[in-house]
């Protein structure tokens, strides 16, 4: 599902985003204008009742916050545009209603300047004087936490989860978390040189290396894992259950005796059973990043290997 910051993009987050509408306005209420045949005339879908038009458009991403706005106002005086000019197939598509609301349905907006703009082509659609287009008329901007509710009752009932992309973590990333951690990344290669398939500098520079970009990316994931809430909550709650139990294991030495796979497979098992909302792929780069934590701060360390 979402992208840099939990958000989906292009027709991904078009899906989705019809997806939470049905779900919240109900889908004898959410009526849906598909694009394949001709195009969608400006608009995604509207709502019956409350006379609300959409357009769902979520934009390349990561970027910043004045090109983030750039980019829905664009698509914001685009999409008006053909509001005003397709008004011979919309008032068929409307007919008998007269709409109050066009709206701009996008995974997050961050810029007071998108209001003002939507206010100006608030205007610009009541000079047009269209038949299908009531007297408290206006165009709005809305994001997806706003249907938070929504949101959360789709990604429990969704089979395959909530499916955030996977950071990319760049090796001057790496670097600069060593640069700034250097007591911690030391601790990491004294633990990490204690496992008995780790033989020489070369092989614990690189299992230091992999560890330290699980961490980063897990980082990176929980950041985006913010945008909801529950989940969120879901994830760290699970991760604390387990430390502590790693911490009184270490009290009687046992927290050291499985190997690093299984205990990554371990808490994997333990992500999905407590957090199914989340897609496996998701659920992976966290156990990793537990992991990395955990050899970084302490909790989960291994034996020495000894000859017998």
């Amino acid at each position: 599902m979402a992208t840099a910051s939990g958000r989906l993009v292009g027709t991904e987050w078009e899906a989705w985003a019809n997806r939470l509408l049905s779900h919240h306005f109900g889908p004898t209420d959410y009526q849906r204008v598909p694009s394949k045949d001709k195009g969608d005339a400006g608009i995604e879908g509207f709502c019956i009742s409350q006379r609300s038009v959409f357009q769902c458009y979520g934009c390349e991403e990561p970027i910043g916050v004045k090109e983030r706005y750039e980019k829905q106002r664009d698509k914001m005086t685009d999409d008006i545009g053909k509001f005003i000019k397709n008004h011979g197939i919309l008032s068929g598509i409307f007919k008998p209603l007269k709409m109050s609301r066009w709206i701009l349905f996008v995974p997050a907006f961050d810029s007071k300047e998108i209001a003002a703009h939507a206010a100006a082509k608030t205007q610009e659609v009541i000079y047009a004087k269209l038949p299908y287009v009531a007297n408290d008329f206006r165009v709005m901007v809305v994001q997806e936490s706003d249907f938070s509710v929504a949101r959360d009752q789709l990604l429990n009932t969704t089979p395959e989860g909530l499916k955030l992309p996977r950071p990319e973590v760049s090796d001057g990333a790496i670097d600069a978390y060593t640069s700034t951690n250097d007591a911690l990344v030391d601790r990491l290669r004294e633990k990490l040189s204690k496992l008995p398939t780790v033989r020489t500098e070369l092989q614990r520079d690189a299992l230091v290396l992999n560890v330290l970009k699980g961490y980063l990316v897990g980082q990176e994931l929980l950041e985006q894992l913010r945008e909801y809430p529950e989940v969120y909550y879901k994830v760290l709650e699970t991760k604390s259950h387990r430390e502590e139990s790693l911490f009184l294991s270490c009290l009687d030495g046992d927290a050291s005796k499985g190997n690093l796979s299984d205990t990554i497979r371990s808490f994997q098992e333990e992500l999905r059973s407590e957090v199914k909302e989340l897609h496996s792929f998701n659920v992976q780069n966290l156990a990793q990043e537990a992991i990395a934590d955990w050899l970084i701060r302490c909790p989960l360390s291994f034996p020495e290997e000894t000859n017998d």
